[in-house]
């Protein structure tokens, strides 16, 4: 049996349509509360790196009848969704863009559905039950005795943990075949707030989902190692909380120096346990929280230029999709053949950071 657990190709579900940059700034100006400078928000609009953004929520005619955003031109009667009618919204986007992800993963993995013998779903964006675990199971007709666990609202960071997860039930016996499926819907959480950490969310986030099968045979992308870390005295910098309208974000400035100051001598002590440098990395999938923390990572780990470019380019042409993002870069890393070890590096609310070495 193979001594390390591997992945097999990555698949990715993106929304109908996306939501360009212009578009966005003017269903923001309807949307944010009339204190806010207008300027301001076309400002954070062009300092988050995000060029268009994967929208669940969207119309084929440029309507968002969530937040009663009519299409272009027609006039809108802005609106302020509460909880529940966003976890409806969730739930019919989540598990569309959940199933689509693992249909195709099965497929480009060239298993039997019939042998899978584990399910790990990963989503901090909303909350259901039955949740997307039963809606893929049913959809693709996968075993009824299938072990399923699922990781909810950790954040940024769940795909590192999901294949953990994975990798430790693929280990328990030779023939365990782990499906993994992140899922975010960041859409329907668009926040009627002043404060600033919560106007750049709003020009930040976005909507898909990834998949990957997780197994004990030789031939795919290793799962070497997975590591964790809290950054001390950060457990307020970064937040997501449970409304009365959404979910609630909370950003701190502090965060990109906070996450500088930490993570080198972690990853440093990870990579030497497993005999390599940051040197000896082939490809980095950096999750984007946004612009400041790709530079910091990039400064602080002293990486070559370029080595931030695939997660540049998801953070341009999809937004950050939360959990399933990193997924999405690793997968570009998949078609472009870079060469390996990769490694993984996502953070969230702790702070917390977790890497993942790919070999």
């Amino acid at each position: 049996m193979n001594e390390r657990q591997s992945m097999g190709p990555i698949a990715v579900a993106n929304p109908h349509y996306k939501l360009p940059m212009a578009r966005s700034i003017e269903i923001a100006n309807l949307l944010t509360p009339a204190e806010v400078s207008r300027p301001v928000i076309a400002r954070l609009h062009d300092r988050v790196g995000v060029e268009q953004r994967n929208c669940a929520i969207l119309e084929a005619d440029g309507s968002i009848p969530l937040y009663g955003i009519k299409p272009p031109g027609e006039p809108s009667e802005p609106r302020v969704p509460g909880t529940a009618e966003r976890m409806r919204a969730y739930d019919r986007h989540a598990r569309e863009l959940a199933i689509t992800a693992a249909r195709d993963a099965i497929a480009v993995s060239g298993i039997d559905p019939a042998s899978l013998t584990h399910l790990v779903t990963a989503s901090c964006t909303g909350f259901s039950a039955p949740g997307v675990d039963l809606a893929i199971i049913g959809a693709l007709d996968l075993p009824l005795g299938i072990r399923r666990t699922h990781l909810g609202f950790m954040g940024c960071h769940a795909a590192v943990n999901a294949l953990a997860v994975a990798a430790s039930h693929a280990a328990a016996h030779p023939d365990h075949r782990v499906l993994v499926v992140c899922v975010e819907v960041s859409s329907i959480h668009f926040h009627d707030d002043a404060r600033l950490d919560r106007l750049i969310s709003n020009t930040l986030f976005a909507d898909g989902a990834a998949a990957t099968v997780v197994t004990n045979e030789p031939g795919g992308i290793e799962l070497a190692t997975t590591a964790s870390t809290l950054i001390p005295d950060t457990a307020d910098v970064m937040g997501w909380e449970i409304g009365d309208h959404g979910f609630e974000m909370t950003l701190g400035a502090e965060v990109p120096a906070a996450i500088g100051a930490a993570i080198p001598s972690w990853v440093d002590s990870v990579l030497a346990r497993q005999g390599l440098t940051c040197a000896d990395i082939g490809g980095w999938a950096i999750h984007p929280g946004g612009p400041k923390v790709l530079d910091v990572v990039v400064e602080c780990l002293n990486l070559p230029q370029g080595a931030d470019q695939s997660s540049r380019s998801i953070l341009r042409n999809h937004g950050n999709m939360s959990s399933a993002t990193l997924l999405h870069i690793i997968r570009c890393l998949q078609v472009e053949n870079v060469p390996r070890p990769w490694v993984g590096l996502a953070f969230g609310p702790g702070l917390a950071g977790e890497l993942l070495l790919l070999t």
